[in-house]
């Protein structure tokens, strides 16, 4: 009877060995379905990185674009003004370029020929006049 009994708890023994391999089994399908989930979520997501960052380049590619546009356009305005001050008698322009913005100010006496743009700046008031030598000097290095 000793071997039965002996026996008995061996086949018992297995049997929670058996179970206990099911429930690691089913522990690691869960876990192996859950990455299984995981990795698609994670290819989902870069897809639609790769889509966002064609988008982007798209959206750079347009930008840039629109500025190199943007940019041929003042190039044509300014040209169209440099060429109206310097179609104009200096006495005349002047009072305008007194009251153009610094920056455009200096553009135009800039794209003139140095006698017309001489002509212009000493039709200026003074202070004006300095305010834009100074800030063309600071445009162009010393040698």
């Amino acid at each position: 009877m000793p071997l039965m009994a002996e026996e008995a708890g061996q086949h018992e023994s297995l049997l929670d060995l058996a179970a206990l391999l099911k429930e690691k089994e089913a522990t690691l399908n869960r876990r192996e379905a859950a990455l299984d989930e995981k990795n698609k979520r994670i290819e989902m997501l870069q897809k639609e990185l790769r889509g966002q960052e064609l988008e982007m380049q798209e959206i750079r590619v347009s930008v840039e674009k629109m500025l190199e546009e943007f940019k041929s356009l003042k190039e044509e305005d300014l040209s169209r003004l440099v060429a109206v001050y310097t179609a104009m008698k200096p006495a005349a322009a002047a009072p305008l370029l007194r009251k153009l913005e610094l920056k455009y100010a200096v553009e135009v006496i800039l794209r003139m020929s140095p006698k017309k743009s001489a002509k212009l700046l000493s039709a200026v008031e003074a202070e004006r006049a300095v305010a834009i030598s100074r800030a063309i000097t600071e445009l162009k290095p010393v040698e």
